[in-house]
């Protein structure tokens, strides 16, 4: 398995992170001179001229909009020097317009103020970075993982100083933990590569590159038709192709929006309707996500996917009969699909039904023996009940065909360290 393929947990790492590499900074002070008049009133106007001065820039980008909101936003500070969301919105529109500097003094302001949102702690990391601070980059970014474990681009920012103050190992291990958050993240890929190559680990960092390549690709594939899309807004197979990109990125809520759109143009087409259930499942849109994939049924009856996936819609509902029913008829349809099987002992597994997916997995097993998902799964089986020796076993075979397996070797050190 690839070097990036973590099974590290992120929370674990971010801490791991900052005991080996020091503690985290201190809150950064800004100075101040004697107090400015203030008035509330006149700074709430400003700000809200200047909000919806961004909202317009966001929806259709223009330099005079931007900056009659830079100048509104401005104001609204100079009125109000210590209304913390002020000098938020201020901070981001000046990011907005590539003023690192102005961006960075609004921020360092709010944080003083007792501002301890990790996001704009990361911000500040990501400006410092950028302004070659990397003492304060280092800073920002090590507040920022004190309180938040989740973010890919706070792992990504702390790589990119890692990496450029030469530690490497560091480095690699926040790249990794950007990809476990987004499994997508086509620069994460790309840097990981170059530290890898830096460690000697060519393997390694063959396999990031590749990955860079193809989420690249796909986000390229994308813009362009975006493209397409803004020249051509009535062609559904265009509008279609931005929801499935957008799916295969993961950008769930963006996704959603656009399969909803290519729904009311392809009302009966199977894939859209798939593909805007599985979203919406991840999003815990259960009625909306049930409805679509029972539409996508409907009209491919003879397609596996959207009945394995429904399957797994009404399992999460409580129902529990309908579930086996929909995956035995995806089963019916491809019974010799070892990943299919493996799919039925997940399942199984969510209904609380351990002996019945030992036996999914061992179908999976027999009709590919090296199905490494399906080994992992005969051995939480057997460790939760209570079979020590046979999840070793399983474990075991993992290695053997994988000898890199991060899940199968932790795994199999904590029970070897359970029985000393």
């Amino acid at each position: 398995m690839p070097r990036f393929a973590t099974s590290t947990p992120i929370t674990a790492l971010a801490v791991y992170l900052l005991l080996s590499l020091g503690a985290c900074s201190e809150g950064l002070s800004s100075g101040s001179d004697s107090p400015p008049k203030i008035d509330l009133e006149g700074a709430r106007a400003a700000f809200e001229r200047g909000s919806a001065k961004v909202q317009e820039h966001l929806e259709t980008p223009d330099h005079e909009t931007l900056q009659a909101a830079i100048d509104s936003l401005e104001e609204s500070v100079r009125l109000a020097p210590n209304e913390v969301q002020h000098r938020l919105m201020a901070g981001r529109t000046q990011e907005l317009a590539l003023n690192s500097e102005a961006a960075l003094a609004h921020y360092r302001v709010a944080t003083g103020l007792g501002n301890e949102d990790p996001l704009v702690w990361r911000r500040m990391g990501t400006l410092a970075l950028g302004l070659g601070d990397l003492n304060q980059a280092r800073g920002c970014f090590e507040r920022a993982l004190s309180r938040q474990a989740g973010d890919h681009e706070l792992f990504f920012g702390y790589g990119c100083l890692l990496d450029l103050e030469g530690e490497l190992e560091a480095a690699s291990q926040a790249f990794d933990a950007a990809i476990a958050i987004r499994p997508t993240y086509d620069d994460a890929y790309f840097r990981l590569a170059k530290v890898l190559r830096g460690l000697g680990d060519e393997v390694g960092a063959d396999a990031a590159r590749a990955q860079f390549d193809h989420w690249n690709g796909v986000a390229q594939a994308l813009a362009e038709a975006r493209k397409h899309v803004r020249m051509h807004p009535e062609d559904a197979q265009g509008v279609r192709a931005v929801g499935l990109y957008l799916f295969q990125l993961q950008r769930a809520e963006e996704c959603t929006d656009w399969l909803q759109r290519a729904k009311k143009m392809l009302p009966r087409d199977a894939t859209v309707l798939e593909y805007l259930g599985r979203t919406q499942s991840g999003l815990g849109q259960m009625p909306a996500a049930r409805a679509n994939l029972e539409l996508a049924v409907k009209y491919a009856p003879g397609s596996i996917a959207p009945l394995r996936e429904l399957a797994f819609v009404l399992a999460k509902g409580g129902d529990t009969e309908g579930a086996l029913s929909r995956m035995a008829q995806a089963l019916a349809l491809s019974p010799s699909d070892a990943d299919l099987h493996f799919q039925n002992g997940v399942l199984l597994m969510q209904l609380q039904r351990p002996d019945a997916a030992l036996e999914a997995y061992a179908l999976a097993l027999i009709n590919d023996p090296d199905l490494i998902d399906a080994l992992l799964g005969q051995a939480e089986v057997h460790y939760g009940a209570n079979r020590g020796e046979e999840a070793i076993a399983a474990y075991r075979r993992v290695l053997a065909i994988d000898p890199t397996n991060a899940a199968a070797t932790g795994s199999l050190n904590f029970i070897l360290g359970e029985g000393k």
